[in-house]
């Protein structure tokens, strides 16, 4: 069978569909420290980081048409590896990768881990109170990422099942709230439908808050990696990312209004500036003024499945992707182990699992801080985004003759308007009162050391030209020969992969 069918087919199968991959863009977009980013922005920024938001949001649905016909061509594990290794060469699918996903789990994968349990707990006075005894509420972070690592060891179709449920629990959970707190009466008086700034709403502020406003669109394309086990995945992929975007956009739309409306916005601590909506405790007062006694609660179950349905797509996809990589030879081939019934990548999954649990562990889930490193890793992601971007623009003008079962509309219009989103997001990345260098050296410490690793792997241990472009049919060839490593239906696999 020729590469070209074996790819037909590859696209037509899989195990999961659309609810899953809607519920992985969804589930992993919309975070704890998504949620607190968003009650904070529109605490500083009322109408002024509404339009940031929209900004961002327009700029990743964009972006998403990328990622969505990148996954076309190379319905890989290896996802944005594989993208930017054919499309730029090794070298900069080494850096791009390894600093916008790996590295970047040191920083967003621990925020959410300690965010997980704090703003959950947040909502139960009494368990909070048991919690802190205990050693912390964020130690319940910690065990969703353990338990959704061993679920995640035993296969797509486990995760698949979790994931639907959580984020359906999840965001209705957050729209009801917010829809609530929308037709009730408001509690505080408000100019327009969020608010007034706290930072003015020149066209400065506006860009200096879209940075902050892409933390919470940034990893749709987490769902990516899914694709060799998604049905119809050129059809999919695209609908899922879009709609996922979109459902995100106006949940937090809505919550953001009904917070504004019904939490005031009072001074906490004047020599630090801190404000009500800086910080989780403005979540349970929210609940209890929409929903009276039982919507902390209620809240707080909707929190809980929050943090479950990130952990638990960060638990699929980043294993995956560093599979993908192993299996190029970009990581150590240690790294290509395979369980012997579930054939899931159990050494990758188990890096994922102790990444953000030592990290949290190590700060004591104390996240004083690290605000600044998850912007610094939102610089991370936009890189990686960037040289997405490109890679699929020269395999347009280089590989006309590929295969394309999802083409980006309006090419290469919307490839030029997630470019330039990304880097003015990136230039302006700094909210007001912060210090740029907080955020551009630890970015610059970033990329700087995974490009030393790159440069020096594929020089000295793989013995490459690290700017070469990896022929496509290359990389389809190992996918398709090593596919069985990461689902439960092997026997789809080996029909795909035997010659006719």
């Amino acid at each position: 069978m020729s590469i070209n069918a074996r790819l037909a087919a590859h696209l037509e199968r899989g195990t999961v569909g659309f609810p899953t991959a809607l519920a992985s863009t969804i589930g992993l977009i919309m975070a704890s420290p998504v949620i607190l980013t968003a009650t904070m922005g529109f605490g500083i920024g009322g109408s002024a980081f509404a339009v940031a938001m929209l900004i961002a949001a327009v700029m990743m649905l964009a972006q998403s048409t990328t990622f969505a016909e990148a996954a076309s061509i190379l319905p890989t594990t290896g996802s944005v590896y594989d993208y930017i290794s054919c499309g730029m060469g090794r070298f900069f699918a080494i850096t791009g990768t390894i600093s916008a996903y790996l590295i970047v789990h040191v920083f967003a994968g621990t925020a959410e881990t300690i965010l997980a349990g704090v703003m959950a707990l947040v909502n139960f006075e009494h368990l909070n109170t048991l919690a802190e005894s205990a050693g912390g509420s964020w130690l319940l972070g910690v065990g969703f990422v353990i338990t959704f690592g061993i679920l995640n060891a035993f296969g797509i179709s486990v995760f698949s099942k979790a994931e639907v449920i959580l984020t359906f629990g999840m965001w209705t959970t957050l729209m009801v709230f917010g829809l609530a707190g929308l037709f009730a009466a408001p509690a505080v008086e408000l100019e327009g439908w969020f608010g007034a700034s706290l930072v003015g709403t020149d066209l400065t502020t506006i860009l200096s808050l879209v940075g902050m406003a892409m933390f919470m669109f940034v990893g749709c394309e987490f769902v990516t990696p899914l694709a060799p086990e998604v049905r119809r995945s050129a059809w999919t992929l695209p609908r899922a990312m879009a709609l996922g975007l979109f459902g995100v956009a106006s949940c937090m739309f809505i919550y953001g209004a009904a917070m504004k409306r019904q939490v005031e916005n009072v001074l906490l601590d004047e020599a630090t500036g801190v404000h009500l909506l800086d910080t989780p405790m403005a979540i349970p007062q929210f609940a209890q003024q929409v929903m009276g006694d039982i919507g902390p609660i209620w809240l707080g179950i909707g929190f809980l499945f929050a943090g479950a349905a990130t952990i638990n797509t960060l638990m699929a996809g980043l294993p995956r992707i560093m599979y993908g990589m192993a299996v190029d030879g970009a990581l150590p081939k240690v790294f290509t182990y395979l369980h012997p019934r579930f054939k899931t990548p159990l050494l990758c999954i188990a890096v994922a699992v102790a990444i953000p649990c030592l990290h949290a562990w190590w700060l004591g889930g104390n996240t004083d801080g690290i605000f600044n490193l998850v912007l610094a890793a939102v610089c991370a992601w936009s890189t990686a985004y960037l040289l997405v971007t490109l890679s699929v623009v020269m395999l347009r003008i280089r590989r006309p003759d590929l295969p394309r079962a999802y083409r980006s509309p309006w090419f290469p219009l919307p490839q030029v308007l997630s470019s330039v989103g990304i880097l003015i997001g990136m230039w302006f990345i700094t909210p007001p009162g912060m210090n740029p260098s907080d955020i551009y050296v630890p970015f610059g410490v970033m990329l700087g050391l995974t490009a030393a690793y790159a440069l020096f792997w594929t020089l000295v241990v793989q013995k490459v030209n690290p700017f070469r472009p990896v022929p496509v049919e290359e990389v389809l060839e190992k996918e398709f020969n090593n596919e069985p490593g990461v689902s439960h239906d092997l026997e789809r696999f080996e029909h795909v992969s035997k010659p006719v």
